[in-house]
């Protein structure tokens, strides 16, 4: 099995709660996040404009620590192998922001 998401401990060592930019179309683009460490789920909160062209959008992602889902994964009969800084060949760090994991059947 192998899964590959956001690390918890990456992206909120670089967490940033609010940011902008605009894009090379000249669309500008705000986003405020917050981040609830009980349920682990980071809160992003999106705005947008462009001329008078605006929008809004919410959305939310449950982040979780390699630790965690490795017990996931025993919990269901699976054992992590292996842990990657993402898509790469390097091993995981406490600052990786992606996470890959490579899981067995115990």
């Amino acid at each position: 099995m192998i899964w590959h998401g956001g690390s918890r401990d990456g992206v909120m060592a670089r967490f940033l709660a609010r940011d902008w930019w605009t894009s090379s179309d000249g669309t500008l683009f705000a986003q405020e996040r917050e981040f609830d460490c009980l349920s682990g789920i980071l809160t992003v909160h999106s705005t947008w404009r462009k001329g008078s062209k605006k929008g809004t959008r919410e959305h939310r992602l449950r982040l979780y620590t390699p630790t965690r889902l490795a017990e996931l994964c025993a919990d269901a009969g699976l054992v992590v192998a292996q842990a990657y800084d993402g898509f790469s060949d390097r091993p995981m760090r406490r600052t990786s922001s992606e996470m890959l994991l490579v899981a067995r059947k115990e």
